[in-house]
């Protein structure tokens, strides 16, 4: 396969991953916002360069934030979506993608005036991004089983939201609210934490901000509060459960890593916005529109998380610390 963007770095980073040697390995790719200021396809294609090496990997996880909702043109941003979409399918592997506050294209539609009416709903954005799940829902889990250990990945959907039209049509309650649902809420305690498994939660947002350096509050850039409506009651959970070993996801447009105790929270760079503040990488121009794209192949082995990044940033290691020894089956209580 010829390559339209240029494949800098990626043999290394390859030899790198073959050299960790882990049982389990995927790709993480989150808000490539296809057509805002740059395209995103060309760089994505390049993926296959890496699974093609790389026969290890399972598969790829987006975090959302795909298209240009900045367009006012409702078709020019459902094109911009289709793009992304078809491009990541074309991998050769499963790729599971998690809803962005972007995807609908609500929020922009609010802000700028835009008919509301146009907007990406539940049913149009299932059949847009998930292909791979099994579920009637925006949000399901897959279990994975590797030679030492057992996984179960769940991808949740931040923008869970009700969306409740007014006498005209328009969807003035749901703007660019981060939302979890009562309804995933129980469904994340009854299903997803009723194993055994090691359990990595991938969201579009984090389930709890505290502490995560991100793309709002400029200069600061800090927002030590939570967001998310019922992202309290999810971390809670996700706390008192000693099977969850991880939270992963996008947004923030950041690299973080946070331990709150024994529970990591990690973010990555967004795939190609630029930078934004003088702690992120700056962005390789190759071609006019191609800036330098990021994306991580992660590795677990041995209870130790590797990332690799192919493109700008680091690579990094998270310990996945908890006490997997003590791992058992929650018991879910239904709240009255």
């Amino acid at each position: 396969m010829e390559y339209l963007y240029p494949l800098d770095g990626y043999d290394e980073k390859i030899a790198k991953i073959k050299e960790i040697n882990a049982p389990l390995n995927f790709v993480f790719i989150t808000d490539p916002h296809h057509r805002f200021r740059h395209t995103a396809v060309e760089g994505i294609d390049t993926i296959q360069y890496v699974l093609d090496q790389c026969p290890e990997i399972q598969f790829v996880i987006c975090g959302g934030d795909i298209g240009n909702d900045y367009d006012p043109n409702p078709d020019a941003f459902r094109k911009s979506m289709h793009e992304v979409m078809d491009s990541l399918y074309r991998l050769s592997v499963p790729v599971h993608c998690c809803i962005g506050n972007h995807d609908d294209y609500i929020g922009n539609c609010m802000d700028h005036g835009w008919d509301t009416r146009n907007g990406i709903l539940p049913d149009e954005m299932h059949a847009l991004c998930m292909k791979y799940n099994p579920t009637p829902e925006n949000y399901y889990y897959i279990d994975v089983d590797t030679s030492d250990a057992r996984y179960r990945f769940a991808f949740v959907n931040t923008s869970d939201k009700p969306f409740l039209a007014d006498a005209n049509g328009q969807y003035p309650l749901s703007g660019w609210r981060l939302e979890i649902s009562n309804k995933q809420a129980e469904w994340f305690e009854r299903e997803v934490l009723n194993t055994d498994r090691k359990i990595l939660v991938f969201a579009h947002s984090p389930i709890s901000n505290s502490g995560i350096f991100g793309s709002e509050g400029l200069p600061d850039a800090i927002k030590p509060y939570d967001d998310l409506l019922n992202g309290p009651r999810m971390y809670y959970h996700m706390k008192q459960c000693k099977n969850v070993v991880a939270m992963i996801a996008g947004h923030v447009h950041y690299d973080n890593i946070r331990y709150d105790d024994d529970l990591p929270t990690i973010t990555t760079l967004s795939a190609f916005r630029g930078r934004w503040a003088p702690s992120t990488p700056p962005r390789k121009r190759h071609y006019e529109d191609y800036p330098e794209i990021a994306f991580d192949v992660m590795s677990i082995k041995e209870n130790v998380l590797y990332m690799t990044r192919f493109g700008a940033g680091s690579d990094r290691v998270a310990e996945l610390i908890r006490p997997n020894e003590n791992i058992r089956t929650y018991t879910y209580f239904k709240q009255v």
